[in-house]
């Protein structure tokens, strides 16, 4: 594959930079202002990154590109936003602010667009899963039965165990001590792929 050119170069550094200070791609005029350019131009070197396999451009809609070709460092590692906190327990409010990155394998990640979450409680704890854990989520909307899933009902978020049933979906927990959530009314925000744990 041709290496990339040094404006290239610049355009994928300012949407990595973007990036990191928020949770969202950078728009194409937002880049043709940046480099004074036409948005044209910004998008014919998008689409070239895209071809080298820097990034995927997400149907050309506004903010849909993902970047796929920082993701291998020389670590082995891809920066990824924390969005906050999810609990593992009893759900709490919803803090979708963006914090920071976090940097996780890219194995964990695989391609996928992820983000992290900040776990507090014990109820995921029979799946290894602790209070003060980083959970990697890969964004989707969809889940299959036994899935681990971040879930948003009204304005709160909580990490459980999916369920769907004949007329009710139920989020249960890995822990005895906590009952089930019964509901028929939640939004899906993405499926676990794995932990991050700091000792």
């Amino acid at each position: 594959m041709r290496p990339l050119t040094e404006r290239q170069q610049k355009v994928l550094a300012f949407i990595e930079g973007y990036v990191e200070k928020k949770p969202y791609p950078p728009t194409m005029r937002e880049i043709a202002e940046h480099f004074a350019i036409s948005v044209k131009g910004a998008y014919d070197h998008v689409k070239a990154l895209e071809r080298k396999g820097c990034i995927k451009s997400g149907n050309h809609r506004s903010r849909t590109m993902e970047l796929v070709g920082k993701a291998p460092s020389d670590n082995g590692m891809i920066k990824i936003p924390l969005l906050g906190d999810v609990a593992a327990g009893k759900p709490i409010l919803a803090d979708e602010n963006f914090d920071e990155c976090v940097s996780v394998p890219c194995t964990m990640v695989g391609g996928h667009s992820c983000f992290a979450l900040r776990v507090r409680g014990d109820s995921m704890i029979n799946a290894g899963i602790l209070d003060g854990d980083t959970a990697v989520i890969e964004k989707r909307n969809t889940a299959t039965n036994g899935d681990i899933i971040v879930a948003m009902m009204e304005d709160s978020v909580t990490l459980k165990r999916f369920f769907r049933e004949k007329d009710r979906i139920r989020l249960a927990a890995e822990n005895p001590h906590y009952s089930p959530i019964f509901t028929q009314d939640l939004r899906i925000l993405g499926k676990l792929r794995g932990i991050i744990r700091q000792y």
